[in-house]
């Protein structure tokens, strides 16, 4: 039996972990709870909701490796040591290449899990309103990143509200501006509808839904909106209107205390091998624990960082030796075990104010603002221990705040990929990338995983990928 009203409990028994291969695809357990169980009380919504967070900011592996290490490789940030993943940092990817299906799987796993909490919650008597529109508010900030992701990563991609598999296993790709148009109304609702909550950093905010807002606005090259919304989290010291978040100093960004952080994961609670409390999987994975180095930072990625030697960014970075040859890795969380002060506890940092500068640094060049956007880019820049920027065409503003960007934002849910992608200079940069020597201009999007399209027949695969 396959009937949407088991959609969540699957969910819930997966853990959004690739080990399950299709939710449509796998009977559910006997103990199920159907919808009208699960959503028979204000208590039982409240544990689904809770669910959405559990599954996706502690049982997900998109919020905490699959981004940084796949997206770290396609890009031009991270290289391995180990040869069986060498087609990622060439270029030489394919529709079957082994974590593309992570990246397509996991985001639509949340989708369905948000899909069937909004329908089940929406128009419920079983709380009053406010509390309602604040659960729904989180499924839909859930729905909406995990688009984002997806029309990043693959460009066109079907846009499912539904949580009947029968609609949704024959859709086609639905253009990217639709899909956007989507995005933005669910973050729109989120930031409305969770002002006043309690909720904290750990879970999503009205700040965090404002904060992806504006980059949603950035992307879709809507300067002013951009602009405007990244005012309302920046402090009136700089212009702003926000009152909620300050730029923390370089050594201070990754702390569980960081000012500036908007929203970051709690690793407390994570259900599995560890209970991380106080350090992040990204730590774990990276910090390396003998001389070998896995995954390393690329050549360019550290010339960048440690060009001006006043760059207190070059703390976010480290190295080992290995026969005579030195592996620089990521340091931005120092943390691979609980450490043993408080103060040192470091969270997973999704979304933080400094983005906000940038934000608006390209918001104002676009606009033409020159002496604004330098003006942002020099405070990040002033944070960094580096010298204010003057002046500078617009075309080498551009290239400044894509460098600031880069040094910024390395291992962060693949900024750097969506960046150049954005811009049109992906070809470009890793054409010019020494060891991308199977590079081509249609690999800046990713292909479609051919196991994806075996189960859609609808699903077209991306331009270069077809043969």
């Amino acid at each position: 039996m396959k009937a949407n009203k088991y959609i969540l409990s699957l969910l819930l028994v997966c853990g959004l972990a690739s080990s399950c291969d299709s939710i449509l695809d796998i009977d559910p357990p006997t103990d199920s709870m159907t919808d009208t169980e699960i959503y028979s009380s204000e208590e039982t919504i409240a544990i689904a909701a809770s669910g959405l967070y559990t599954n996706n900011f502690l049982n997900n592996s998109i919020y905490y490796q699959m981004l940084e290490k796949v997206l770290g490789m396609t890009s031009d940030e991270t290289r391995t040591n180990n040869i069986n993943f060498a087609e990622y940092e060439i270029g030489g990817y394919t529709s079957v290449t082994q974590w593309f299906t992570n990246l397509w799987s996991l985001p639509y796993r949340t989708i369905y899990h948000a899909n069937d909490f909004i329908i089940n919650v929406e128009g419920t008597n079983l709380m009053n309103e406010q509390k309602r529109n604040v659960f729904l508010s989180e499924a839909r900030f859930f729905r909406a990143y995990s688009y984002f992701l997806l029309v990043n990563i693959f460009g066109d991609v079907p846009l499912v509200l539904t949580n009947d598999y029968r609609e949704s296993e024959t859709m086609p790709r639905t253009p990217k501006a639709d899909v956007y148009n989507q995005i933005i109304e669910d973050l729109k609702y989120a930031e409305a509808n969770l002002v006043g909550s309690d909720n904290d950093k750990t879970k999503i905010t009205s700040e965090a839904a404002k904060a992806l807002l504006a980059r949603v606005y950035l992307y879709t090259e809507q300067w002013d909106k951009a602009k405007a919304k990244a005012n309302e989290l920046i402090p009136s010291a700089h212009g702003g209107t926000g009152t909620k978040f300050t730029l923390e100093k370089a050594d201070k960004v990754f702390k569980a205390s960081s000012s500036e952080s908007i929203l970051h994961i709690n690793m407390e609670g994570y259900i599995g091998a560890g209970t991380y409390v106080g350090y992040t999987r990204i730590g774990n994975f990276f910090i390396p624990t003998r001389s070998y180095v896995n995954y390393y930072l690329s050549d360019g990625l550290v010339k960048s960082i440690l060009k001006d030697p006043k760059d207190l960014r070059k703390n976010w970075i480290n190295f080992k030796e290995n026969s005579g040859e030195r592996f620089y890795y990521p340091f931005k969380y120092k943390n691979r075990k609980t450490p043993a002060a408080v103060e040192d506890y470091e969270n997973l940092v999704l979304l933080r104010l400094t983005e906000q500068y940038l934000i608006r640094a390209e918001a104002n060049a676009h606009s033409g603002n020159i002496p604004a956007a330098i003006e942002d880019l020099n405070i990040i820049r002033s944070r960094a221990g580096l010298d204010p920027i003057q002046s500078a065409s617009n075309a080498e503003l551009m290239l400044s705040i894509e460098e600031e960007r880069r040094k910024e934002f390395f291992i962060e849910c693949g900024h750097r990929w969506f960046d150049l992608n954005r811009t049109g200079r992906a070809d470009e940069v890793y054409r010019n990338t020494s060891y991308k020597t199977h590079w081509k201009a249609y690999k800046s999007l990713i292909p479609i995983p051919d196991q994806e399209r075996g189960r859609n027949p609808f699903l077209e695969q991306n331009p270069g990928y077809e043969d």
